[in-house]
């Protein structure tokens, strides 16, 4: 059974025409009907609500609940309603440390569902009545300096635990105050303001250039958690996204007002005298005007630090490439150099799609360079997973505003160099790929020679020159291998001195491999850790099974290339011949329409194809370069790929970037309907309108697309919707395409390739801090429902603190300063 929300408006759409759909009016009447059937069981009659009211869309909901007592809902019904609204809109789950007993989700739910009507910018087109893209409001934007640490100005050790409004205002008050009330002493405050004046206002230099790394929000949610990779003092850290946060004039002189008025009631409040009234309205713009200033007065330090500097002092080399090793047979004297890969953050999820914690993960390859020339250089990987939860036990850590719960420390060393990898956070396993010749698992077999030479000849690594996404940063070609390998995360202990028992088991033996059948460019592990989806060189999709993890089994194995020439056959011979479907081979053993073919069609096709300009019954595929490699999988981090789909990218030089959306056929049904087992298939594509110079960054999260990249204007952040809940049918119910260019296209580049349209550009956002960035510069992005962060080198054009920085992190924060609401 299709389990689809429908509201008053809604029409009948996919049924069959005997029977009508019912209007909302009708469920609620159904819905009270229920309630207030007496001759059910009370459990019954509420099971028999529940399930009347699933197909309600969230108008209708609201309806419900202001249209009956709380006699009839009671409290713990009232609940169950609402927690399956949130659910089914598929929304991030509740943060653990704003989880409350119960949590408030109808509060939630407007809340989330307000965000993204910001980010599309529907209410605020709705308000001003235009059809074009809006553009975000000035006060959504935020400025962070990224500084070196001799730059930033932390409060003393004794004020740690004052807020910054706190330290601010007692500055102002000792204007005001007798000597004996004063916070701090006439002399102390010349000194801290000339300290402040000396250290960050007098700065008639420019800061220095920022390398950035990697950063990622924790939360897939609302969350304001950020790690982050110093890249001056390569500590890894953990911080507040807001923190020394700089916003335009318009945020800042509200709130500085709002500051100012609250501490003249303050003062008004203790004082009873007319004349200190008189005195507090005199002086009401000094206090503003230190209100004002109030963010440049102390920097804010990260809440929890990773990965130190004194880490770097403490590590032993003997631990890595020491006697008890892998290495022991190849140690050499040489210098060693530890190169960062990057962070990220992953979330974990129970059975019940209930969020269990959150893990951090860093990667780094260390290498000694040959003592002498023509010797092979040495290299380890290590792998630092920071969670706070406790794995075994389930027992979860939350901390307060002041630190961060990350207690629970795991690492995982191999004897080689890595190109790609992912973590799972709910089975604390990795899953990496080594390049040939780089990895002591794998033995280089004929198939893996064939494969490689197949691939050289459907010319993926003959266009090295022309994409760099399969070179290091050396310029040296990326070996890639045919086999990813799972590795347990073993936890450490920082406390206990090092033992030969315990530097063995920090390099584990792999729990399991899989073999792709090409050469893997990319992989994603969804959060429950049962579903790894694979990329591969050739252009093709392999989805796996790792609920056990030591048996993966691959479950399909699906070509962009013949998926879209089996659609292209399809329609051609539904329109000459006759309307009867194409049939589908749903086994695993044997190709289906979505499969591959042998490997003899596929070099004989592939030769026919390889630019994928082919033309059956003079149209042309939508798809010009398929066989391009997957550079990259999308998943969201709260859901599986059989709940939202997922996302993957090629990119061409001489075409640009293309996306297409991957989903079940069974996505929408009921969860007991569902189909382990459903094949995936294309219902989209878009063709990024985008400089084909860049390397566009993109997030998805099963119903936000988000796309940063470079277009003839500057950058550009891309936003589209994704339907992938029926909770938003009515939306793209409504939605009427825009008129197709001349390739076919709707707006955005979009091309929905079913009957029903499963994505739409909704809104497109500029503005002048989004500049500095040329295409070969590394566009990083993070966002969850609430920010959306990328790095930026025009930062001053949004706001400055005084110290001339202009390159950090562009913050865009969708929570509305006028309206905020609190999720508890």
């Amino acid at each position: 059974m299709s389990k689809r929300p429908f509201s008053p408006k809604s029409r009948a759409h996919g049924r069959p025409p005997v029977k009508r759909c019912p209007s909302g009016g009708e469920i609620i009447a159904a819905a009270i009907k229920a309630a207030n059937n007496d001759n059910l069981p009370p459990e019954l009659c509420d099971d028999s609500l529940l399930h009347v009211l699933s197909y309600a869309d969230t108008s209708s909901l609201v309806h419900f609940t202001r249209g009956t007592n709380n006699a009839i809902r009671g409290t713990t019904l009232d609940g169950k309603i609402w927690k399956d609204a949130f659910d089914n809109h598929h929304l991030a789950p509740l943060d653990v440390e704003s989880n409350s007993n119960p949590p408030d989700y109808y509060n939630a739910l407007r809340r989330r569902l307000t965000l993204f009507s910001n980010l599309s910018g529907k209410t605020m087109r709705r308000n001003k009545q235009l059809k074009h893209s809006y553009n975000l409001p000035s006060r959504f934007f935020h400025f962070v300096p990224i500084l070196p640490n001799h730059l930033m100005h932390y409060p003393p050790a004794g004020a740690e635990n004052n807020s910054d409004n706190d330290i601010s205002f007692h500055l102002v008050d000792s204007h005001h105050h007798d000597g004996d009330d004063s916070d701090l002493e006439d002399d102390d405050f010349n000194d801290v303001n000339n300290d402040l004046d000396q250290s960050m206002y007098s700065s008639n230099f420019d800061p220095p250039p920022v390398e950035f790394s990697s950063y990622s929000l924790t939360s897939a949610g609302t969350g304001s958690e950020l790690v982050f990779l110093n890249p001056f003092s390569g500590t890894v850290e953990v911080r507040n996204v807001l923190d020394n946060a700089v916003g335009d004039d318009e945020a800042i002189l509200e709130q500085a007002m709002m500051q100012a008025s609250q501490s003249i009631l303050n003062q008004r409040q203790q004082h009873d005298s007319s004349s200190l009234h008189h005195h507090d309205d005199e002086n009401s713009e000094i206090i503003a005007g230190e209100a004002f200033h109030r963010s440049s007065m102390y920097d804010t330090p990260p809440k929890q630090v990773l990965y130190s500097v004194d880490d770097y002092f403490d590590l032993d080399l003997n631990e890595y490439f020491g006697e008890h090793t892998p290495f022991q047979n190849r140690r050499s004297s040489g210098n060693v150099t530890s190169d960062w890969v990057g962070v990220d953050s992953h979330s974990a999820l129970s059975d019940s799609n209930s969020l269990t914690g959150t893990l951090i993960g860093a990667a780094r390859i260390l290498t000694v360079e040959p003592e002498q020339r023509g010797e092979e250089e040495i290299a380890c990987t290590e792998v630092f997973a920071w969670s706070n939860f406790d794995h075994k036990t389930g027992e979860v850590v939350v901390g307060g505003n002041a630190s961060s719960p990350y207690c629970f420390k795991h690492v995982v060393k191999v004897a080689g160099s890595f190109y790609f990898l992912d973590v799972c956070a709910n089975k604390h396993k990795v899953f990496a790929a080594f390049q040939v010749g780089s990895c002591p698992f794998e033995v280089v077999t004929p198939d893996d020679v064939e494969a490689r030479r197949r691939a050289r000849g459907n010319r993926v690594l003959a266009e090295i020159n022309d994409d760099d996404s399969v070179v290091n940063e050396d310029g040296e070609p990326i070996r890639m291998s045919r086999t990813i390998f799972c590795l347990p995360l073993i936890k450490c202990d920082d406390s206990q001195p090092s033992t030969p028992e315990s530097i063995r088991s920090t390099f584990p033996t792999p729990d399991s491999s899989i073999k792709a059948q090409y050469p893997v460019s990319s992989f994603s592990i969804d959060p429950t850790g049962n579903n790894l989806v694979v990329g591969t060189v050739n252009g093709t999709v392999e989805i796996w099974d790792t609920s056990r993890s030591t048996n993966p089994r691959r479950t399909q194995l699906l070509s962009v290339r013949q998926s879209f020439l089996k659609r292209h056959r399809a329609m051609t011979l539904d329109e000459r011949n006759t309307s009867k479907p194409v049939e589908m081979n749903e086994s695993i053993d044997k190709p289906s329409d979505n499969e591959l073919e042998d490997a003899t069609t596929i070099r004989e096709s592939s030769i026919q194809d390889d630019i994928a300009l082919l033309a059956i019954g003079g149209e042309e595929i939508p798809h010009k370069h398929p066989t391009s490699k997957i550079s990259q999988i999308y998943l969201p981090r709260h859901l599986t790929a059989q709940k939202c789909g997922f996302v993957t990218k090629q990119r061409n030089p001489d075409y640009g970037t293309t996306l297409l959306l991957w989903q079940t056929p069974s996505m929408f049904l009921e969860e007991a309907a569902r189909s382990s087992g459903d094949r995936f298939k294309i219902t989209a594509m878009i063709n990024v309108p985008l400089s084909a110079q860049c390397h566009p960054e993109v997030h998805y999260d099963g119903r936000r697309l988000l796309v940063f990249g470079k277009d003839h204007i500057g950058l550009i952040i891309l936003v589209y919707h994704v339907l992938g809940t029926r909770f938003d049918q009515d939306e793209f119910n409504d939605y009427k395409k825009t008129k197709l260019n001349a390739k076919g296209e709707e707006s955005g580049g979009v091309i929905n390739l079913e009957e029903e349209c499963r994505v739409k550009f909704v809104n497109r956002i500029r503005h002048a801090g989004l500049d500095g960035l040329a295409y070969f510069d590394s566009m990083l992005m993070t966002a969850n429902e609430r920010y959306v962060v990328i790095n930026t080198k025009a930062g001053h054009l949004i706001g400055c603190d005084g110290r001339n920085a202009c390159e950090g992190l562009f913050i865009i924060d969708l929570e509305d300063s006028r309206n905020c609401e609190a999720e508890t």
